[in-house]
C-alpha cells in the first residue's frame, strides 16, 4: 500500500510539472498570438486569424524564444503467437518489449523536452539539457529503478557544447547507450520487433558522462565513463567502465561505425574480476535512393559469469543484418536476419513469467513462480515487416517473425517447442 501511494505520488507530481510547463508555453503563445489580431467576424469552418496567430506562436515560442522542443509519440500493438502458448499470462518467449500473446499492449507514451546545446554564440547557448519520460508496459524494462513501475525517466542529462575546436559536446546524466543499430524507440528502428542482439546483450541508457568530439563531417568519436551496463538492476558496484563509438563516413553512401564497452561489471561480493568486454560495429550501406543495408556484429565475454558454469566466462555474440526499402513516402517494407549465441547461458532464460516478463523461456516445464533454468542455446529469427503511413505523423506496421533456437526454450500449447511464430500490427503516432 505504502509503495503503491509513494508511486501515485511521483507520477502526480511528474505530470504536474508537465502541466506547469505547458501552460505557461501556452500562455506565452496567447500573449504572442494576442498581439496585433485585429476583430473578425467568426465563421463557422474557417480558420480565424487569432487561431492561425496562435499555431503559429505555439510553434515559435518553445523554438525560437526558448530555444525549447517538446514531442513525444504513442506507440500500441496486438501481436498473435501462433503457437498459442498455455503460459498464464501468455507471453512470447525470448521477446523484449512484445512479450503479450494473443493480445493488445500499450507499449508507450513518450514525452520529451530538450534545448540543444549550440556549437557558437553565448555561454546560455552552448548550455542544454533533455528530460524523456516515458509511461506504459515498456517502461518496465527501459531501465528504471524498480522493474514494476510503468514510467521511467528513459534519459535526463544536461549538455555544454565546449568553445574547443568544431565544439566539444559533454553531456553528464542518464542517455541512450553509444552501441548498437536499434534503439528503444520504435519509431526509429526499422522493424516492430526488436533484435536479440539489442533486448539480450547491449545496454538500452548508461548514467554517467560522455564526451563527443565531430573531427570534421566525416569522423567523429563519443568517450563515456557510465557506472552500470545492466537495463534494470543499476549499478552492482562503485566502479567506473568506458563507452565509446567511432563513427566514419567514408561515402555518402557508406558508413561504418564502431563500438566499445569495457569494465567490471559483477558486484563486489562475486568472486572474481567480473571484468566485461563488448565489442562490435555498424556497416550501413545506401544501396539506392531508396534502399539501404546495414549490418551489425559483436563479440562480448564477461569473467566469472557464466549461469551455467559459475567459475567459468559467460560469452555471447550475434549478428543481424537488415534491407531497408520505401517503395513510397508512404509504403515501406523491411527484412531482418539475425543470429544470437549465448554460450553461457548468461543473457537468455533470465526473465519470470509474472511482470515484467522480458527475456523469458518458457519452456513446458516452467511455471509463474519457476520458469527455465539458464541454458546455453543459438537462436536463429527472420521478420519481414510492411509499413504504411496515412498521415505524416501515423506509422503503422504490420510484421511476421519466425523464431528458432537449438534448444527446447519455446512454448506450443503446454508443449516445449523450438520454435514460435508470431504476427503483429503496430500503430504510432507522432506529435
Amino acid at each position: 500500500m505504502y509503495r503503491a501511494c509513494t508511486v501515485t505520488w511521483r507520477v502526480s507530481k511528474i505530470l504536474v510539472d508537465i502541466g506547469c510547463v505547458a501552460t505557461w508555453l501556452l500562455g506565452q503563445a496567447l500573449i504572442a498570438a494576442a498581439q496585433g489580431v485585429p476583430g473578425e467576424v467568426y465563421e463557422p469552418g474557417k480558420l480565424g486569424k487569432l487561431e492561425r496567430a496562435v499555431e503559429e506562436a505555439v510553434q515559435k515560442v518553445p523554438t525560437k524564444t526558448l530555444g525549447l522542443s517538446l514531442y513525444g509519440y504513442v506507440d500500441v500493438s496486438y501481436t498473435q503467437n501462433f503457437n498459442h502458448p498455455s503460459t498464464s499470462p501468455g507471453t512470447n518467449s525470448l521477446r523484449i518489449f512484445d512479450v503479450d500473446s494473443d493480445a493488445f499492449r500499450v507499449h508507450m507514451a513518450q514525452i520529451v523536452l530538450e534545448k540543444v546545446g549550440k556549437t557558437d554564440g553565448e555561454l546560455l547557448d552552448r548550455a542544454g539539457f533533455r528530460v524523456k519520460l516515458n509511461f506504459g508496459e515498456d517502461s518496465q524494462f527501459t531501465g528504471g529503478s524498480d522493474p514494476g513501475d510503468e514510467s521511467d525517466f528513459q534519459e535526463v542529462y544536461v549538455q555544454y557544447v565546449a568553445p574547443f575546436g568544431n565544439g566539444l559536446d559533454l553531456r553528464i546524466g542518464r542517455q541512450n547507450t553509444l552501441i548498437g543499430f536499434e534503439v528503444i524507440e520504435s519509431p526509429y528502428n526499422p522493424n516492430f520487433s526488436r533484435s536479440w542482439m539489442f533486448g539480450l546483450g547491449e545496454p538500452f541508457t548508461t548514467t554517467g558522462v560522455r564526451a563527443a568530439y565531430d573531427f570534421n563531417e566525416n569522423v567523429s568519436l563519443a568517450v563515456g565513463g557510465i557506472s552500470s551496463f545492466t537495463q534494470a538492476s543499476g549499478d552492482t558496484n562503485s566502479d567506473l567502465s568506458m563507452e565509446s563509438a567511432l563513427s566514419l563516413t567514408l561515402h555518402e553512401r557508406l558508413g561504418v561505425t564502431g563500438f566499445l564497452i569495457w569494465g567490471d561489471e559483477q558486484a563486489r561480493n562475486t568472486p572474481g574480476s567480473g571484468d566485461l568486454i563488448l565489442g562490435g560495429g555498424i556497416v550501413t550501406v545506401g544501396l539506392t535512393d531508396q534502399t539501404s543495408a546495414v549490418v551489425e556484429a559483436y563479440y562480448a565475454n564477461q569473467a566469472n559469469a557464466s549461469a551455467i558454469s559459475p567459475a567459468r566466462n559467460a560469452r555471447w555474440n550475434g549478428v543481424a543484418g537488415y534491407l531497408i526499402h520505401d517503395f513510397t513516402d508512404q509504403w515501406g517494407f523491411r527484412v531482418r536476419g539475425e543470429i544470437f549465441e549465448d554460450a553461457g547461458g548468461a543473457r537468455t532464460c533470465g526473465g519470470t513469467l509474472g511482470a515484467p516478463r522480458v527475456n523469458v523461456c518458457a519452456g513446458a516445464t516452467a511455471t509463474a513462480a519457476s520458469p527455465l533454468s539458464p541454458v546455453a542455446q543459438t537462436l536463429w529469427e527472420t521478420t519481414f515487416t510492411l509499413q504504411y503511413k496515412p498521415v505524416p505523423p501515423l506509422i503503422t506496421r504490420l510484421e511476421f517473425r519466425y523464431d528458432k533456437s537449438d534448444q527446447n526454450t519455446f512454448q506450443d500449447g503446454v508443449n516445449a517447442a523450438n520454435n514460435q511464430q508470431t504476427l503483429a500490427f503496430e500503430a504510432i503516432y507522432l506529435y
